[in-house]
């Protein structure tokens, strides 16, 4: 799917708690009520990565907030920061290490402290994106793509190597490289990677930057897969192939 910017947009902004995706969907009643969570999640991760550093260098003034009887929860509404981070920048404040706070958050019922209990218990129900079950929700979808990608490629009877037969080689490494070169509309496409998000220009630099920039000067040219769509009018990168799941559907030169 390709939005165009100016619905991306308007979408993204109104995006600002996980309350918004039921209404967006409902206002917006052709598009997957799944993309709204995706673009949810871009959207706080995002939030987090700028605001981590000055809220960790309030902690002791929230740990001390928390101390004097204020919940989890209550801070991270008055920060505008996850409830699971907040607990998290609290609690290894107070010296918690991230191993136990880890545990902590797998198993509240496993913490003798009945407060911590309860409010660790109330931030995990509370985060969909930083709490177990929501990073479980982003390993199934990514999960699922990669599934998408390689029953097409099986199906066509293609041969490919996945990441893990290629992590020994000591270089980044794409989800399927190809044995041999595929075609799509004349451009040669020796590796396929699959990203179970949307492609926004911010998305996509990221990706770009951090992988398929070296995935291109290993191995060559190659291909991105958005599954829940992208912008218009992306910029064009050389030897980089940006497209959504549409393209399978797509004639492809395969001999």
């Amino acid at each position: 799917m390709m939005l165009d910017r100016d619905t991306y947009e308007e979408i993204y902004r109104q995006l600002n708690d996980h309350e918004d995706i039921e209404r967006l969907s409902r206002k917006y009643r052709k598009m997957d009520k799944e993309l709204f969570l995706v673009l949810y999640t871009q959207k706080m991760s995002r939030k987090v990565i700028e605001n981590y550093h000055r809220i960790k260098n309030k902690a002791s003034w929230y740990s001390k907030q928390w101390r004097s009887g204020q919940s989890f929860i209550e801070i991270s509404k008055k920060i505008d920061f996850p409830p699971v981070m907040t607990a998290f920048i609290i609690l290894t404040d107070q010296g918690t290490g991230k191993r136990t706070f880890r545990k902590m958050l797998n198993d509240p019922n496993s913490i003798q402290d009945r407060r911590l209990k309860i409010e660790i218990a109330e931030a995990r129900a509370a985060d969909p994106i930083y709490s177990p079950e929501g990073s479980q929700v982003q390993t199934m979808r990514g999960i699922w793509g990669e599934d998408i990608m390689r029953k097409w490629l099986d199906e066509r009877g293609l041969r490919y190597k996945r990441e893990e037969d290629l992590r020994g080689e000591g270089r980044k490494t794409p989800d399927f490289l190809m044995e041999y070169p595929l075609f799509y509309r004349g451009e040669e496409v020796n590796w396929i990677e699959s990203k179970a998000s949307f492609g926004d220009e911010r998305e996509v630099r990221k990706n770009i930057n951090k992988q398929l920039i070296h995935y291109r000067n290993i191995f060559g040219p190659g291909m991105v897969i958005y599954w829940f769509g992208m912008i218009d009018n992306l910029p064009i990168v050389d030897g980089i192939q940006i497209q959504s799941s549409e393209v399978l559907q797509d004639r492809w030169d395969l001999s």
